[in-house]
């Protein structure tokens, strides 16, 4: 199972933490995972390379992302790739349930 934790402060996502395969199929072969993964690194694609914002981002081949802005970032421009992540995230669960299991985390500094 993947969880997804997405994190925000003052209503303003700021983080993405992503662990673990789905387990939908072999590895390799596992299209489910393979949608996450781009959605996510969509995502942070769009925050560096479209915003020029300085997110942090991990991705390692065991099933871990993380994508992180600071706080003092400026978060309005980044939000609607946030919510964008967010809503795609949601339409796969909604589906795949099993394997995706999705957080939201009112996170307070």
């Amino acid at each position: 199972m993947t969880k997804i934790k997405f994190y925000k402060n003052n209503n303003k996502f700021f983080k993405i933490e992503a662990t673990g395969h789905t387990g939908y199929a072999e590895s390799g072969k596992d299209i489910l995972c393979a949608s996450v993964s781009s959605i996510l690194q969509s995502g942070a694609l769009g925050l560096k390379n479209v915003l020029n914002l300085k997110p942090t981002i991990k991705n390692t081949t065991d099933g871990y992302i993380l994508i992180e802005l600071p706080i003092n970032e400026k978060l309005d421009s980044a939000q609607v790739l946030f919510l964008t992540m967010l809503e795609s995230i949601k339409d796969l669960q909604s589906g795949y349930s099993r394997y995706i299991k999705l957080e939201v985390i009112d996170y307070v500094y």
